[in-house]
């Protein structure tokens, strides 16, 4: 049997946390069966077989203070889950990247036109990290600094790189290795939906 046509069975596990600065949790994350068109934790979802339209996986890291910040961090999963669940399912990956891309636009928009409505929201945002299994394929979308790793054969990898500004400054040569624990910023995003 090909690599292809092996059936490929998602066990996961979701937890989140508040942290150290925050009062409450801004924090969305999300399993789907976009076969079944189930999005939860339920037992169901928890462990299953990837079905002909894949598996839907998804953190969102909202900011912006308030309830902002989780307002932003729910409307791009809503936004992602639904763009790839579509009315048609997607008949090849280049079609599912299509809508995925197509999703983070839509979400972006979405949540700089609600912040701008509202001046209590203004600068919400949101990272956004998705990972579709297809068949026997991961695609990953990400805007942000929220990682998404692989871990197989007991080996933990990191398929996406942060889009912060110590990375940039980093390949630029701007600082080196060395001054990364005393630079100051961190913790500064250069990429998020809504903003």
């Amino acid at each position: 049997m090909s690599e292809q046509n092996k059936e490929v069975f998602v066990e996961l596990f979701g937890r989140t946390d508040v942290g150290r600065m925050r009062d409450h949790n801004e924090d969305t994350f999300m399993a789907a069966d976009l076969s079944r068109a189930q999005r939860n934790l339920k037992p169901e979802i928890r462990r299953h077989r990837v079905g002909s339209k894949g598996t839907l996986l998804m953190v969102c890291d909202g900011m912006g203070g308030a309830a902002a910040g989780e307002v932003a961090s729910q409307m791009a999963a809503d936004t992602v889950y639904g763009e790839l669940i579509g009315e048609h399912p997607a008949e090849n990956i280049s079609t599912l990247l299509s809508r995925l891309k197509r999703a983070f636009t839509l979400a972006n928009g979405r949540i700089a036109a609600v912040a701008e409505r509202d001046v209590s929201r203004n600068g919400m945002g949101t990272t956004c990290s998705v990972g579709v299994i297809i068949e026997a394929t991961l695609l990953t979308g990400q805007v942000g600094d929220s990682r998404i790793y692989v871990l197989r054969n007991d080996r933990l990898v990191q398929v996406t790189r942060d889009q912060s500004l110590l990375n940039q400054l980093l390949d630029s040569g701007q600082i080196n290795a060395n001054e990364i624990e005393q630079f100051e910023h961190k913790n500064v995003i250069l990429q998020a939906l809504g903003v």
